[in-house]
């Protein structure tokens, strides 16, 4: 009531006030023309040197400095328009992205092992009993102590990107001694800090602070007992990934697949767990939960058919939203440790002194093998020592990619995306993403395409509800809602069929189920030659278990091989004079290679049959192309597809097959082949 009457009062009085004005100048103004309207008997002296027009010009300097500040605190408050660091720092976490305090380099380390041959004559071999497998976590260093660490497994059982070669014969017999094996793994620039902090009585919500600027990533976190706390990207999750050895104890049905799949991806749900935090001066903050490890309300156990109904006796909750990741709606957040010593180990380093040059990573300063118990209980302990001992490193590429932290717009727009993705897998690019990213020791994936379909798998939400367990348990609760006295209760199985109708959908395959979200992922492998090939079952079944954390509730996904259509290139040249044709051909086929090189090709891909021939033509020595063929190589040690490369080329392009697909150059030797005039 009090501010109806001011105002009222003000409109009486007739004065015009203005709420446009925003700076200084505009502030002075407005305030001489108000004096000068209202008080023009009282004060009439403007001059630049009067006294009242140093208060008048006072107030315009606190109008404009808090018309600044306004704009600014709202500019500020937007992250569009946000400038200052600290502010889009903390507003880029609040939309769910972690800032990069540094970037780090990466590069690919050739990995190298010797191990004894077995066997004499024709059946002379490398003895797979020596293979080692390097754990996660190697060190090497270059001669500036620039430290870099794999962050993947090197097994050398693992055939995949294996290569052998003979390093030792004896000289009287000629016998092959030592084999040199060599493997390839990703490692990143950073080097591995330790510390630990003591925790005693319990509070909530406790923290630990990480004063290193250039922070990477939280390595390991374990209390004084050995357990393992885990990193979360919101403390009111719960499920998290945890990776197991490939064990015929872990899965005797994937442990077939162990050496190409050495670990099995499953999830887990702990209440122990924390969140990283950037703060604004690029340190690390690490956040536990509210929850006293003595009380934990986690181990509660609801009751199913109460939730969200509002049955007979009960409150109904169907008002309420629940949160899959917190479904009791508990206040811990996960535990909080108490009466413990926390030990963190995090990575360190990138920058751009990290792009170091290749070959300069050679020293190893920290590895850790997984011993196989089994050969250690036999005699052969020194010769598997030295083959230990015998570990070499490299990079035959340079480092690339190390830089500093994320700039104020880095961080603007990556913000933006990742509150746009939610981080989850919404569109097929999405999804071809997300599976490329699963990390290798779960199984490599060389090739991903992503396709609506129009089916669901018995892996999709909906077709869960066609198990008996399932559609009873359902039932049982549509039921509870029938009107019994009124009318007749319906037929059971009625009901249940009326359930799978309006859930499910009908189609004339009883094994599809209709469903405009499901996702087709065609996806092709690496064999341990580098070609294309098949995925095996465990690769499959990780891959789901990966998925099923970032793909949306109603996407049906399907995994399915993708196509390899295997093909030969045949060509014809005519050199200029004074060139050796042996060169020209050599050259050529050369760069016929390099064009094919696998890496470089991804399903449904074209072949520009003009650009090829401009390929060859551009050789040096080469004059022109009369000829340029493209033949199907299928069957024996060829993928089985056949395919009508004539039908398939229009306006000199090749198109691949309907189905997803990649061309392939499988035998580059043998199947391209050139002959010059």
């Amino acid at each position: 009531m009090a501010l109806t009457k001011t105002n009222k009062n003000f409109k009486n009085r007739g004065k015009d006030i203005k709420y446009l004005n925003k700076d200084f100048a505009q502030y002075r103004g407005n305030l001489i023309e108000f004096a000068k309207t209202y008080f023009p008997k009282t004060y009439s002296d403007f001059n630049e040197s009067s006294p009242g027009m140093m208060f008048i010009e006072m107030a315009s300097y606190i109008g404009d400095s808090l018309s600044y500040y306004i704009d600014d605190t709202l500019k500020e408050s937007l992250m569009v328009h946000a400038e200052d660091i600290e502010n889009v720092i903390a507003l880029s976490q609040y939309l769910g992205y972690k800032p990069k305090v540094t970037s780090p380099s990466v590069t690919t380390l050739s990995v190298y092992q010797l191990v004894p041959s077995t066997g004499t004559g024709g059946s002379n071999t490398f003895d797979k009993t020596y293979l080692l497998t390097i754990k996660e976590g190697m060190q090497v260093v270059d001669k500036n102590n620039v430290s870099f660490i794999t962050r993947d497994v090197v097994d050398f059982t693992d055939e995949t990107d294996r290569e052998i070669t003979i390093y030792e014969t004896d000289s009287i017999s000629g016998e092959t001694t030592f084999y040199l094996v060599k493997k390839y793994v990703q490692a990143i620039s950073a080097r591995i800090e330790t510390k630990e902090v003591e925790f005693g009585s319990y509070e909530s919500f406790q923290t630990i602070e990480l004063s290193d600027t250039n922070v990477i990533d939280i390595y390991d976190v374990r209390d004084s007992n050995g357990n393992k706390w885990y990193e979360v990207p919101y403390l009111g999750q719960e499920m998290v990934f945890e990776d197991y050895p490939n064990t015929e104890i872990n899965d005797p049905d994937l442990y077939q697949f162990k050496t190409t799949v050495p670990y099995i991806l499953k999830t887990t749900k702990t209440p122990r767990r924390f969140v990283k935090k950037v703060n604004g001066d690029s340190t690390t903050t690490i956040q536990f939960g509210a929850g006293d490890p003595t009380a934990n309300d986690e181990q509660l156990i609801p009751n199913l058919k109460n939730v969200g109904l509002g049955l007979p006796n009960s409150i109904s909750k169907l008002n309420e939203s629940f949160d899959p990741t917190n479904f009791l709606k508990t206040k811990t957040y996960g535990t909080s440790p108490s009466n413990t010593t926390m030990t963190v180990k995090y990575l360190v380093g990138g920058g751009i002194s990290s792009n170091v040059s290749k070959g300069s990573l050679t020293k190893i300063s920290s590895i850790d093998f997984e011993e196989d118990v089994q050969l250690l209980s036999n005699n052969a302990i020194g010769l598997y020592n030295a083959t230990k001992n015998s570990v070499a490193v490299d990079n035959e590429v340079p480092a690339t990619g190390g830089k500093g932290g994320d700039t104020v717009d880095e961080i603007r727009e990556n913000a933006l995306a990742n509150f746009g993705a939610q981080n989850r897998a919404v569109t097929a690019k999405d999804y071809q993403v997300r599976v490329l990213s699963m990390p290798t020791k779960f199984g490599s994936i060389a090739k991903a395409y992503a396709t609506a379909d129009g089916t669901l798998d018995n892996n999709s939400p909906s077709s869960i509800l066609s198990s008996p367990k399932a559609l009873n348990e359902f039932t049982d609760i549509v039921m509870g809602f029938v009107d019994k006295p009124d009318r007749q209760e319906p037929d059971r199985k009625s009901v249940q069929q009326e359930l799978q109708k309006f859930l499910i959908g009908k189609t004339s395959n009883d094994n599809e189920k209709n469903n405009p979200f499901a996702i087709n992922l065609y996806l092709l492998g690496y064999d341990g030659n580098g070609k294309l090939t098949n995925l095996n079952q465990a690769v499959k079944e990780n891959l789901k278990t990966y998925l099923n954390e970032y793909k949306v509730l109603t996407d049906g996904v399907n995994i399915s091989d993708g196509y390899i259509i295997n093909i030969g290139i045949n060509f014809e040249v005519i050199t200029l004079n004074n060139y050796n044709k042996s060169e020209v051909i050599t050259e050529c086929i050369s760069d016929m290679k390099d064009y094919f090189d696998i890496n470089n090709w991804t399903f449904n891909n074209t072949i520009n049959i003009s650009e090829l021939e401009l390929l060859l033509a551009n050789v040096d020595g080469v004059s022109s192309v009369p000829k340029l063929e493209i033949v199907n190589k299928c069957h024996g040690n060829y993928a089985p597809n056949s395919y009508n490369i004539e039908a398939a080329i229009k306006d000199k392009i090749l198109y691949p097959s309907l189905d997803p697909s990649v061309f392939e150059i499988k035998f580059p030797d043998v199947d391209i082949k050139g002959r010059a005039k």
